[in-house]
C-alpha cells in the first residue's frame, strides 16, 4: 500500500504507480494483461470468448514539469485463430492521460500495417542518456514486454544524439495521436 505524499511525483514515480497504470491499460483495451504470449479474452459473464496472442508491446509513461503525466504505447498481435475467430496480425497505438487511478483518458489506432512499428526506435544506450544534471524537464518511464523480455527504464531528459532521436519519434507519435483524438489534455501534453 502506498504511503501518502504531499509530492504527487513520488507515487507518480513508483513502480506501483506503473504496475496500476498497466493494469488499468489492459483493462481499457479488454485484455486481461500486457504480457507477451496469449491472451485469454473473455465476455461480460466471464466465458472464453477469444484468444490473442501479443508478440510485444511498450509503454512510455512521460511527465512533463508543470504540464501533467500521460503517455503512448504500442501494442503488437501476432496472427492467431481461435475458434471462429481468425485475429490478423496487427498493431494497436495509443495516447493517453493518467491520474491516481490509472488511465483518465485514452485514444486508439490499429492498423495491420505493421512496417511502420515504433519499437524499431527502441535501439537505446542504457548508460549514455543525460551526462548532465536533469532536475525539471521531461522525465520517462519506459516499458518494454516480450517474449524473454521484461524490463522498466526511469530516464530524465535524455540528450545523447540516439535518446535525442527516440524521443524526437515518442513526441512525432505522441503529437499526430493527441491532434486525431480531439482531446485538449492530450494535445497539451505533446504541444
Amino acid at each position: 500500500m502506498r504511503q501518502e505524499s504531499d509530492n504527487p511525483d513520488i507515487y507518480y514515480n513508483s513502480i506501483e504507480y506503473f504496475q496500476k497504470l498497466e493494469r488499468s491499460l489492459a483493462a481499457n483495451l479488454g485484455l486481461t494483461e500486457l504480457s507477451s504470449g496469449i491472451q485469454v479474452i473473455r465476455d461480460k459473464n466471464g466465458w472464453r470468448e477469444n484468444e490473442k496472442s501479443i508478440a510485444y508491446s511498450w509503454i512510455v509513461q512521460v511527465s512533463r514539469s508543470f504540464v501533467g503525466w500521460g503517455g503512448v504505447f504500442g501494442i503488437r498481435f501476432n496472427e492467431n485463430k481461435f475458434r471462429e475467430y481468425a485475429n490478423k496480425e496487427e498493431i494497436i497505438q495509443g495516447a493517453y492521460i493518467s491520474n491516481n487511478n490509472g488511465i483518465e483518458s485514452l485514444y486508439t489506432e490499429s492498423s495491420t500495417d505493421t512496417s511502420h512499428e515504433m519499437i524499431r526506435h527502441f535501439n537505446l544506450n542504457l548508460f549514455d542518456a543525460n551526462k548532465g544534471i536533469a532536475l525539471d524537464g521531461v522525465s520517462y518511464k519506459i516499458r518494454i514486454l516480450a517474449s524473454n523480455i521484461d524490463t522498466f527504464i526511469h530516464v530524465n531528459n535524455p540528450n545523447s544524439a540516439e535518446w535525442k532521436k527516440w524521443e524526437s519519434e515518442i513526441w512525432t507519435m505522441g503529437s499526430r495521436l493527441a491532434k486525431d483524438s480531439n482531446n485538449k489534455d492530450l494535445i497539451s501534453l505533446f504541444e
